[in-house]
């Protein structure tokens, strides 16, 4: 399929006001830079025969492409190979504002379509108008955390760059690349694929909540 360019483009609509998107569930376990690990664990059974059962590796969901980022927070959008915020921190807390006792805070997941469908009906509309295929679906979530206490973030702040791994079933070197987002308020957006690399798509969103989709065309 050949190439096109792709325009940022904001539409909105009765399909995509009423707009409900799951919640992302949060995790208490954390590393310092608050991504998680990778690890693989045993377990000895109880049986006389004292074999040991690996449990399967639990992937990284918070390095894409070798950067890890930058943001504390719940990464645990498994439908991606991965999920990073690029911006520094620095950048984030001047852009957004925030105290000496705020720190950036992220929440990535996987979007259920039967749980949001009309986040997944407005994400095939805008989808629809390229002539693009979707693909992986994500609710994401830029916030900060304050003595233990989440919120969002300004939706209307500055740029905040994102990585995603893009899925090897979904990866064609012959296709451009976007992603979609639906806010809350009937705000649609196309976001164009920033880098270079065929396997990921980066793009800049800014704070707040979202539905995110990977589209192909």
């Amino acid at each position: 399929m050949m190439k096109a360019s792709i325009i940022k483009k904001m539409m909105t609509g009765a399909l995509a006001a009423a707009l409900v998107m799951a919640p992302v569930m949060s995790v208490s376990a954390t590393t310092d830079g608050g991504s998680t690990e990778s690890r693989a664990e045993e377990s000895v059974s109880s049986g006389s025969s004292g074999e040991v059962s690996t449990v399967a590796e639990v992937p990284d969901t918070s390095v894409v492409a070798g950067t890890r980022t930058t943001t504390a927070g719940a990464y645990l959008a498994t439908g991606v190979n991965g999920t990073a915020v690029t911006s520094g921190l620095d950048a984030i807390a001047s852009g957004y504002g925030l105290a000496s006792n705020e720190k950036a805070y992220s929440k990535f997941s996987n979007l259920d379509a039967k749980k949001s469908p009309l986040a997944k009906a407005a994400i095939d509309q805008a989808a629809a108008s390229q002539g693009a295929e979707v693909g992986p679906m994500l609710n994401i979530e830029l916030g900060k955390m304050s003595g233990g206490k989440y919120s969002l973030l300004a939706s209307e702040g500055p740029a905040i760059r994102i990585a995603v791994g893009i899925p090897r079933n979904f990866v064609n070197a012959d296709y451009t690349y976007a992603m979609v987002c639906v806010r809350a308020g009937g705000v649609v957006s196309i976001l164009p694929d920033v880098d270079s690399n065929p396997n990921t798509i980066t793009f800049d969103t800014t704070g707040g909540a979202g539905a995110y989709a990977i589209i192909r065309y």
